[in-house]
């Protein structure tokens, strides 16, 4: 294996990732049992929660009412009723739209100013809404979604459990994506598997603060920290990353927890929508990276390099399997029957997985430690890689109407696809890096506002 150059170069950076994969190995042990709460009990000492969906249009964006009706549902069957629904929107037509529903909606108002840009700007609208109406006391509580947000029963059980117990003054909990899962560009659907994967990171992010990252969604947040907090930090793609960052800073190390009670989302519908989704993390990311202190930079710096990084090995292991697959079938000259079958039945034994159990069986014999280690680890790299894509699709359909024959399927187009759904997964990361520094380059005093797009839901 270590004889072929081609292979050299592409194991290089595949292994690159090692410390990635022994982390998510060792983060899903760890956190396996909080992940989702399953100690659920309704006791009836119940607080007021807002359940806030902010959206550039329910008019628009008719997702918002299932979400509205899932919140009231849920409720019903938990017999909670101390809850109030409100729907923050630029959109003047969403009074119309949601006259019938039982939610407040809140207008932005057009010539509201402040330095917070687009979703940021609704949310620091909403806060000083609620001042004005008294509701920014720690009475209250408000419970983030966005726009293609689904509660279930087991959300609002969790989230009243969080809050009895008293362990913080925010929280979050794991997001699934079985949502319009066939109706979605299949590579994109599948695409999102990663992230309820990622997830078991977010556990150790919220219970262990300051997070890296924090969802803008399933974030439980008492009403009098989010006043205080605001979210007024400039014009920023990455707003709830740094509103985490904030909540520690002013709180400290104990005012975050992990709820665990599960949102339901979806992916995103086409391929642009999903790349530019990811950018616009990435470049938020980048963004924010200037306005934390150093210690907290470095990390977020590390674990950029990281994701940049993923690109490679993605393309390391695209680079495996048309080794593995493709360039037997071209070796062949003529065209002859047999040749090409020994060609395809060979192909097997080139699979990363059973090439690195066969090298390891090799040099074990030989008594090549270099080649056997580096076996073992390839090993190891590429079994996590593939068990997270199918376990974070598991998730994902595990709350889906799909029938199991249909998932079996998907899982199986998942593993072949893997190689191609890494690329599409980590390029997003890649470009924005480079442009990002392409442009502070030409612009180093004020770096420039990028667009903040919002996927179609």
């Amino acid at each position: 294996m270590l004889e072929n150059p081609f292979l050299v170069v592409a194991m290089f950076f595949w292994l690159s990732m090692v410390p990635i994969a022994v982390v998510s190995v060792f983060q899903i042990v760890k956190n396996r049992r909080v992940f989702v709460e399953k100690d659920l009990r309704r006791i009836h000492n119940d607080p007021s929660i807002i359940f806030q969906i902010t959206t550039r249009s329910a008019t628009k964006t008719p997702v918002v009412k299932r979400g509205i009706h899932s919140i009231i549902n849920s409720a019903r069957r938990i017999d909670f009723s101390n809850y109030q629904i409100v729907v923050v929107t630029d959109d003047p037509d969403d009074t119309i739209t949601l006259d019938k529903e039982k939610c407040e909606v809140v207008l932005v108002r057009k010539d509201y100013r402040t330095d917070a840009i687009k979703k940021g700007r609704a949310l620091q609208y909403a806060v000083e809404h609620r001042r004005l109406h008294g509701k920014n006391s720690s009475k209250y509580w408000v419970f983030h979604m966005d726009e293609e947000s689904y509660v279930i029963p087991q959300t609002l059980l969790a989230l009243l459990k969080f809050i009895r117990e008293g362990k913080g003054v925010a929280s979050e909990g794991p997001i699934f994506y079985p949502f319009k899962f066939e109706s979605a560009n299949r590579l994109t659907a599948i695409a999102e598997s990663i992230r309820p994967f990622a997830c078991y990171d977010c556990v150790s992010q919220m219970t262990h603060p300051p997070p890296l990252h924090m969802h803008g969604s399933n974030l439980l947040i008492r009403s009098d920290v989010e006043d205080t907090v605001g979210w007024n930090f400039g014009p920023l793609l990455a707003e709830d990353q740094m509103f985490g960052y904030k909540v520690y800073e002013k709180y400290g190390p104990g005012s975050m927890g992990w709820h665990g009670g599960i949102l339901l989302e979806q992916p995103p519908l086409n391929l642009r929508d999903h790349f530019l989704q990811r950018r616009r993390w990435f470049l938020g990311t980048l963004q924010n990276l200037r306005k934390f202190p150093r210690w907290h930079r470095y990390k977020l710096m590390f674990k950029s390099v990281t994701l940049f990084l993923g690109f490679a090995s993605a393309m390391a292991s695209t680079a495996l399997s048309i080794n593995a697959y493709i360039l037997p079938l071209f070796s062949i000259s003529g065209i002859d029957v047999s040749m090409i079958g020994s060609a395809i039945t060979s192909i097997p034994s080139n699979i990363p997985i059973l090439s690195a159990i066969n090298s390891m069986s090799q040099s074990a014999a030989g008594n090549a430690f270099v080649e056997f280690g580096t076996a073992a680890i390839l090993l190891f790299t590429s079994l996590v890689w593939l068990s997270s894509y199918q376990l974070g699709l598991y998730l994902n359909l595990r709350y889906s109407r799909i029938g199991w024959a249909k998932r079996l399927l998907f899982h199986m187009q998942t593993m072949l696809l893997c190689p191609v759904i890494g690329i599409i997964e980590t390029f997003p990361g890649f470009w924005a890096t480079i442009e990002y520094f392409v442009k502070k380059q030409k612009e180093p005093e004020k770096m420039p506002v990028y667009d903040f797009y919002v996927i179609n839901k």
